[in-house]
């Protein structure tokens, strides 16, 4: 097998990892198959150049690429990518489909082949959408079952959605309940059954019969469940967990007993009912993460399940389940993604699946002679010759996670973009209205321009590579990888002054953990390379040289605290604050060296939902004098609590005070007291008086409704007057300052949160509490 096919296979697995917007700490080797391991041996017993970027049709479908950049406008701007994400459900829907993508919300595809967000600023309460269940007897009613925010439902068939979240919380006594499923009752469309948990993790099913106005608790189990998906057939109901296999009920719901005879692994995902035949995908379903597993179907005296006998004999990954009635599709990993057909869902033909991307099937979705697969971070692919080849089919559908941004120093409008859930990254020359994808075979966790030269960049992840990026043929040559085997580049930097002295930070996996190898330094632009002496076995997020002076080098290892060099990097020592411990990210003042910013992220440095509130750990530390002394920026809200009418109390800065997961910071180079910060949650935050008073700096305008979302990275032009902003599932945002010196229009919390009445914010400090230690305002991810 030739090399950049083995790298991507590894790659692959490794991006199914390293997603932000997926349950963290996954064991590697849980996942990788030997193949993978003999692919990373190879990639480093042989470093000669291995990829060489080509045109791809890939490139071809952005003409907006070479357009002159918008105009700009205050506030944020969604831009017009990049294309892709997790496609969580996609079903068909009144002759077209409608799908949900991870923390993107929901999208109809149109007559143009376009597609059309109809969920995210129309009224949807929350961006994660898990299910869609339209109503068999009026096709302008679906409900869909959410995250945080309990149901929602749409009566005009997605112009508009209506939050139920408040019906659900008054009549169960609950102040929150999630859930990844629904059902409607076959007999009667306006009895809603919903499985999920409240916050403090009982898990019940919960019913309206009227159409989600009123509700009641149907059953209480007797421990707690994640529920996958429900589904009537013939006269029982039927219950996918993630961990604990099938449960059934043949009294609608009032008692349920486990239903596993049969089943190899507990681990259960999907129903499709195939020719009056139930089939189960035995697979793991968490979030926006699919790992393969079985096909079973019901025995014929519906007292076990059974193996697909030919689908055992032929392959193992099962990841993917769909039907038109007619056919029984599945999807697998074997290595590759592949779609199989069944006409009598006993014999199998494999179809050619060429085009897909290295990932894997989710969704499948036959309609009007095409079909349409949903993937775990490519978005959808359509096929127009049942199955043999696909090609991308993500026109507007702007779902993507992306995880680091930086703008060309001469050029505000020309960024880098990388993403957590595609391979590659972009590049766009007009401020995101159009993209070019580069490097597209090579997993990359971070990236980075060379100072001296923007067209030059660096590469880490499994590997590191330096390249050239150039619009007709970019070429990326493969440097050998510091650290062990099978460990993960998390950050790279480069001496201002010498672009052969090279500093990496290295991880154990490709989750955002604290275990790590320290830092690594060359001195020879990455062939060889020395362990530097200081950092012990920690990840290194951040390494930032001293522009003016480069023998001062500061570095954040999480868990291990921030650390200065002053001999280049080749020495450091502890800055010795335990505040200062779980640091994530550092920031500089592009106008003064001596002035830092260190933020932290507790939830990536593994700790509990109770130690992250506790207010011990972590915050926003600013130095002035080149980390000898430390300021706390959060100090004001870590206890904040709210004023004395509930009408007042702020759930966001609650959120932003007590969960100190910081992901990105700017700083103002002609005010160290401004900062723009990116949280784990709360999209942007502004301060602009050193964190005396925090402003949300344009939720509405970011997500509209102010949705739960992260800013996993910032980034600015030297003047300050652009930004960029990433998010999880909502692709890259633009901003510019307005003539009040904030980025958006929006000024105030209360401005922001004004229109909030479809979304569930807690009223007071103590359901703000629940909501967090219920462990859904993290959700796992």
């Amino acid at each position: 097998m030739e090399k950049e096919v083995m790298l991507a296979i590894c790659a692959i697995f490794l991006v199914i990892l390293s997603s932000g917007c997926a349950p963290q700490g996954v064991p590697i080797e849980n996942v990788l198959e030997p193949i993978v391991e003999d692919a990373q041996q190879e990639a480093a017993e042989d470093l000669e150049p291995v990829v060489e970027e080509k045109d791809e049709v890939a490139f071809e479908d952005d003409p907006a690429f070479n357009l002159p950049p918008d105009q700009d406008s205050s506030g944020w701007t969604q831009t017009s990518g990049p294309l892709g994400g997790v496609v969580i459900r996609m079903v068909p829907h009144d002759g077209t489909v409608w799908a949900s993508l991870y923390s993107g919300g929901i999208y109809e595809l149109q007559p143009d082949n376009s597609w059309k967000q109809i969920a995210v600023g129309h009224g949807i309460p929350e961006v994660r959408a898990f299910d869609i269940v339209a109503d068999p007897s009026n096709v302008n009613i679906a409900y869909v079952p959410e995250m945080i925010a309990c149901v929602a439902k749409t009566t005009n068939k997605g112009v508009s959605w209506q939050g139920l979240c408040d019906k659900v919380v008054r009549d169960i006594g609950s102040p929150n309940f999630n859930s990844h499923t629904l059902a409607l009752d076959p007999d009667n469309p306006k009895i809603v059954y919903v499985p999920g948990h409240t916050h403090d993790q009982t898990s019940m099913l919960i019913i309206s019969t009227d159409g989600g106005e009123h509700w009641e608790k149907r059953f209480t189990f007797d421990k707690h469940y994640d529920f996958n998906h429900i589904y009537f057939y013939n006269s029982k109901m039927y219950l996918a967990t993630r961990d604990d296999g099938v449960l059934v009920s043949s009294d609608k719901g009032k008692s349920w007993v486990p239903f596993n005879a049969g089943l190899e692994d507990l681990k259960t995902a999907r129903f499709v009912n195939f020719k009056n035949t139930l089939y189960l995908l035995g697979a793991e379903l968490q979030f926006n993460v699919r790992m393969g597993g079985n096909l079973y179907r019901l025995a014929n005296d519906g007292l076990s399940w059974e193996k697909v006998p030919e689908v055992q004999e032929l392959f193992h990954e099962v990841t993917g389940i769909g039907t038109d009635g007619t056919t029984l599709f599945i999807g697998t990993w074997d290595p590759n993604p592949t779609l199989w057909a069944s006409p009598d869902g006993v014999s199998f033909q494999r179809a050619e699946s060429k085009g897909l991307p290295r990932d894997w099937i989710g969704e499948i979705v036959p309609l009007d002679g095409k079909i349409y697969v949903g993937t775990g971070g490519d978005g959808v692919y359509v096929s127009l010759d049942n199955g043999n080849t696909f090609e991308e089919f993500n026109k507007d559908l702007i779902s993507i996670a992306t995880r680091e941004v930086y703008v060309n120093p001469k050029d505000e409008n020309e960024i880098y973009v990388g993403t957590w859930d595609r391979l590659g990254f972009y590049w766009s020359k007009n401020g995101g209205k159009g993209y070019k994808r580069v490097a597209t075979d090579l997993s990359i966790v971070t990236l980075l321009p060379d100072p001296h030269n923007f067209s030059i960049v660096y590469l880490g992840g499994d590997g590191f590579f330096k390249g050239t990026v150039h619009e007709k043929s970019s070429t990326f040559v493969q440097k050998n990888k510091p650290g062990s085997m099978t460990s993960v580049i998390k950050s790279i930097a480069v001496d201002p002054k010498n672009s052969d002295h090279i500093l990496i930070g290295i991880g154990d996996e490709l989750a955002e953990t604290p275990p790590g190898e320290g830092l690594w330094e060359s001195y020879d632009g990455g062939e060889s390379w020395n362990r530097v002496q200081g950092i012990g076995n920690f990840a290194v997020y951040s390494i930032i040289f001293n522009p003016i002076d480069p023998s001062i080098v500061y570095a954040s290892a999480l868990g291990g605290g921030v650390f200065k060099s002053n001999d280049g990097g080749s020495h450091f020592t502890s800055l010795g604050t335990d505040k200062l411990k779980y640091t994530y990210r550092l920031v500089m003042s592009p106008a003064d060296p001596n002035i830092i910013i260190a933020s932290s992220n507790v939830f990536f440095g593994q700790l509990s939902s109770e130690e992250q509130i506790s207010g011990k750990y972590g915050g926003i530390f600013q130095s002035k004098d080149g980390g000898a002394t430390w300021k706390e920026l959060t100090k004001g809200i870590r206890n904040y609590e709210g004023g004395e009418r509930e009408e007042d109390f702020l759930g966001w800065l609650y959120n932003f005070g007590h969960l100190p997961n910081y992901e990105n910071i700017l700083i103002d180079p002609k005010n160290p007291d401004h900062l723009v910060v990116g949280h784990h949650g709360e999209n942007v935050v502004e301060t602009t008086d050193g964190g005396a008073s925090w402003k949300k700096a344009g939720a509405n305008e970011m997500v509209p409704g102010g949705i739960h979302n992260y800013a996993y990275c910032l980034g600015a032009s030297p003047s300050f007057k652009k930004f960029y902003a990433c998010t999880c599932g909502r692709g890259l945002f633009r901003g510019i300052m307005n003539e009040k010196g904030y980025i958006s229009l929006s000024l105030t919390g209360a401005a922001v949160y004004a229109d909030e009445e479809e979304h569930p914010q807690p009223r007071n400090a103590a359901e703000a509490r629940e909501f967090i230690l219920s462990g859904e305002y993290n959700h796992q991810h």
